[in-house]
């Protein structure tokens, strides 16, 4: 029964869910053999038809799903072009989903016949980029040009030229640069993400020195917060004497006046 004939076209059973059939227009039958058919089914060759559902998302209408339940009785929300496109060979094999998307000839989504489905390389949704520039821009990465130059040439965000670095754009969706870590245990969530930018050095244990501003009497955004925490020589550079004066304070109240309770830190580094 992996074929059947309905409603004048041909049905092919789907692939990881046996108790449906899907048509060459990509209408979904349930079609499970063996079910105690009721006297409404009784005689038919399928129990009934599933609904697509088309949404609407940003004022653009959405590919159609389906909820369908796999061999194993979980229900899944499925999207309905790609078991049309791997039933009647538009593919091979199931689609890639990160590399491939599926296109329509006609350019209507609700026209699902394995005839005007097309596949195509995904497109990175409001990227200026194509593959080749992203090449491009990872050979300069490479080369050690500044961030803020490529973006320039690319005419994209510095922002963007970073997340291509790091892979989180164009990649794999993994970073490749691990985010950094505390060198130890805080259970402050916000102080422990903020030290964890700091340069760390191994001390001597035992050793403790609040935080201080260094300031560069030269260059008034020279200005360096340092301080020894826990065996660890901790300091980060910071442009903005009023903020780091602001931080070395709730630092100071946090790790050197364990009584005093710090509600504050700022979100970003200036």
């Amino acid at each position: 029964m992996d074929k059947i004939i309905l409603n004048n076209e041909e049905c092919c059973q789907i692939v990881d869910f046996e108790r449906y059939h899907i048509s060459e227009s990509g209408r979904i039958y349930r079609t499970e053999i063996g079910k105690k058919r009721t006297w409404r089914t009784k005689g038919r060759v399928f129990i009934n038809e599933n609904k697509i559902h088309f949404r609407f998302q940003n004022d653009k209408l959405r590919q159609g799903f389906a909820s369908l339940i796999d061999t194993d009785g979980k229900l899944h929300n499925i999207a309905v072009a790609p078991l049309v496109a791997l039933a009647f060979g538009v593919i091979s094999e199931k689609l890639d989903t990160k590399k491939k998307s599926i296109d329509y000839k006609d350019g209507n989504k609700k026209n699902l016949h394995y005839s005007n489905l097309l596949i195509v390389e995904k497109k990175h949704t409001n990227s200026k980029l194509n593959r080749e520039d992203v090449k491009h821009i990872k050979k300069q990465i490479k080369l050690g040009i500044p961030l803020r130059r490529i973006a320039w040439i690319f005419g994209v965000s510095e922002m963007q030229i970073n997340r291509i670095k790091t892979g989180e754009n164009w990649g794999n969706g993994k970073r490749k640069i691990k985010a950094p870590v505390a060198p130890f245990e805080i259970k402050d969530g916000r102080i422990r993400k903020y030290i964890a930018t700091f340069e760390k050095k191994k001390t001597i244990d035992g050793i403790k020195k609040p935080f201080i501003v260094k300031r560069n009497p030269s260059k008034s955004t020279d200005n360096i917060i340092v301080g020894i925490v826990n065996g660890y020589k901790l300091s980060l550079k910071h442009t903005n004497i009023t903020r780091a004066k602001y931080i070395v304070e709730k630092l100071n109240m946090y790790f050197f006046d364990l009584k005093t309770e710090i509600n504050i830190l700022p979100n970003k580094r200036s």
